[in-house]
């Protein structure tokens, strides 16, 4: 009888065990699995409701005649709930060896597959980065993406990013408008192509659409996937004292939101003289295809970042660094905490860094360089710069002048470790018999001079 009951005892004990490894495992695979993807309740999305410096940010409504500072508002409320939602996704579950391959070939062929098709295209306006900003955004897409360890190589089991996913430091740009989305071409593109660039030409001279600048203000790993750099503009204000201060707080109208608005206007409007008709894929279709034309939102609204839907435009501007291949990433499970963190560092980093808005190119592209790059062999490509901005003084003479532009573009260098934060190999300069080297690092400028 003793036995047998510690026979019981021990059926019981080990059941126990085994329930309570059973909750561990659940509760472990529980949390992998909300790591992995965004789980969000009401109580998440409200939870800033009660006491928030941005909250009433999220609803202001951009139109042509909003100001710098208040479209800033919208737009930086936006960034920072992207990136909040961002940190949800921190972790990429793995993928078994054995079908880690054939997601990946179907991952490249989604991404080509307007590509594949032979007979499609897409027009979009850009600006083009300067040198310097494209120098500073690969280096800073280097240090985000460095803990991967990545390879563009097929058949690795490890961490896995194709070469089209990451732009090119020369194809780095910042995505205007999208005239028209995807479509088949047919006779007569290129004339319809050339047309198109024409009107955008005619309305950045029309409507005064000088240069402008634009700031940098964070970086981010959007839904843990699309690496990008989301921008603020910059305008004038004046003080109580009369001066002009040029930041983020302008009180002039938002050049960005300006602009999308007017390229929008002029493509999907006639003139009151009937002379400029719409230029659109609605307006090109049959008239037994316009009944429903009042019930359609226009492309150009639906895909021109930072406008959608009337009253959700959030004056969205940004630069696409990387596509991360998610569902064929690794055949291990990848950590996202490190990249998100190396996405705020950077942040506080570079936030502030500027570039002028003043030259664009109006592409076709069919698709060859992927989901993020219309730069890669376009089939159209058109330089258009803004109109220059001239002052006529008083004795008849005309001054042509960039508006906001700064002489002082290579004067900003800093001495010291963290002029070279980027851990760039230092060039030496080269010996001189006149005069003495300050060093290359801060503390070289407290060595003793050398006799």
């Amino acid at each position: 009888m003793a036995t047998r009951s510690s026979h019981l005892r021990q059926a019981v004990s080990i059941g126990a065990s085994l329930s309570f490894a059973m909750a561990i495992g659940l509760g472990w695979y529980a949390n992998r699995l909300r790591r992995s993807r965004w789980l969000e309740t009401d109580k998440e999305q409200n939870q800033e409701t009660t006491h928030s410096v941005i909250n009433h940010f999220s609803s202001l409504i951009l139109d042509p005649e909003t100001t710098v500072e208040e479209a800033n508002k919208r737009r930086t409320t936006s960034y920072y709930l992207k990136m909040r939602e961002a940190h949800h996704k921190s972790l990429v579950l793995g993928v078994y060896p054995s079908r880690l391959k054939k997601l990946r070939k179907k991952e490249i062929d989604r991404t080509l597959s307007y590509w594949n098709k032979g007979n499609q295209s897409h027009r979009t306006i850009v600006c083009m980065c300067d040198e310097i900003t494209q120098k500073v955004l690969s280096n800073a897409r280097r240090l985000v993406l460095a803990p991967l360890q990545y390879s563009s190589d097929i058949d690795s089991l490890s961490a896995w990013i194709p070469d089209f996913n990451i732009i090119p430091k020369e194809d780095m740009h910042v995505t205007i408008a999208l005239p028209w989305w995807w479509h088949t071409i047919r006779p007569g593109n290129n004339e319809l192509t050339k047309k198109m660039a024409n009107r955008f030409k005619q309305t950045l001279l029309v409507e005064f659409h000088y240069g402008f600048q634009i700031e940098l203000e964070r970086i981010v790993l959007l839904g843990g996937k699309v690496l990008v750099a989301l921008w603020r503009c910059v305008g004038e204000r004046e003080t109580d004292d009369g001066r002009v201060i040029v930041d983020r707080h302008g009180t002039n109208i938002d050049p960005m939101v300006w602009l999308r608005e007017e390229i929008v206007r002029c493509f999907i409007t006639e003139s009151p003289d009937q002379r400029r008709q719409p230029l659109t894929y609605q307006h090109n279709k049959s008239e037994g295809d316009k009944a429903e034309e009042n019930a359609w939102q226009h492309t150009i609204m639906q895909r021109t970042p930072g406008m959608g839907k009337p009253g959700s435009a959030d004056g969205f501007i940004h630069t696409t660094l990387c596509r991360l291949p998610l569902d064929c990433l690794s055949s291990k499970d990848v950590e996202l905490d490190e990249l998100h963190r190396m996405c705020r560092e950077l942040s506080a980093t570079l936030n502030g860094h500027r570039m002028v808005v003043d030259k664009y190119r109006f592409i076709e592209t069919m698709g060859e360089g992927g989901e993020s790059n219309p730069c890669y062999k376009p089939i159209y490509d058109e330089i258009i710069e803004a109109p220059a901005r001239h002052e006529v003084h008083i004795d008849g003479t005309v001054e042509s002048r960039n508006a906001q532009v700064s002489d002082v573009l290579e004067r900003h260098n800093t001495i010291g470790p963290s002029g070279n934060f980027w851990n760039e190999e230092v060039v030496p300069s080269a010996p001189s018999t006149d005069t003495q080297s300050s060093g290359t690092t801060l503390s070289a400028l407290f060595e003793p001079p050398k006799k």
